[in-house]
């Protein structure tokens, strides 16, 4: 089985909080991938042998100056009352709605969802994060949340 269920996730709360307002129809589609599985797609999109983000080796894409293009604030997006994605993020992953997105922390918690549920709950999948690097399948636009400020929007190898 590659996946577990949401509620089984360790940080399920966060997507029952009533102030994040996340539909029942999105949390269906939020799917935590199971330890064998997130290994894998972490070896695949991030890293071979990377343990965590912070600690990513020169030779691994995430590490590399040329990938990222510039960095921009996120922290007064995620504390205003507007639930979307920031059209500084937004603009940047220009993908349509049914793209797969990799939402990864570590190489045994990844999260797999849709672009378009992504854009409505970004702010949950950021929530007790506090570094995240967000994917998509067969894209290579990527965004690094690197702390509680900033984001680095890139385009991978």
């Amino acid at each position: 089985m590659n996946y577990t269920d949401l509620d089984a996730y360790p940080f399920a709360w966060v997507f029952r909080r009533a102030d994040l307002a996340i539909s029942d129809e999105d949390k269906a589609q939020i799917r935590p991938l199971a330890r064998h599985f997130a290994k894998q797609v972490w070896q695949r999109e991030v890293s071979d042998d990377g343990a965590e983000l912070d600690r990513l080796g020169n030779k691994d894409w995430p590490r590399r100056g040329d990938v990222w293009q510039d960095t921009v604030r996120w922290d007064d997006a995620f504390d205003s009352d507007e639930a979307e994605l920031p059209e500084a993020l937004s603009s940047h992953l220009v993908w349509n709605s049914e793209t797969i997105v990799y939402i990864c922390y570590d190489p045994e918690h990844i999260l797999e969802t849709r672009y378009g549920v992504f854009k409505r709950c970004w702010k949950a999948f950021l929530f007790a994060a506090e570094e995240t690097l967000v994917v998509g399948r067969k894209r290579k636009e990527t965004l690094w949340f690197t702390d509680e400020t900033s984001v680095r929007r890139g385009i991978r190898p």
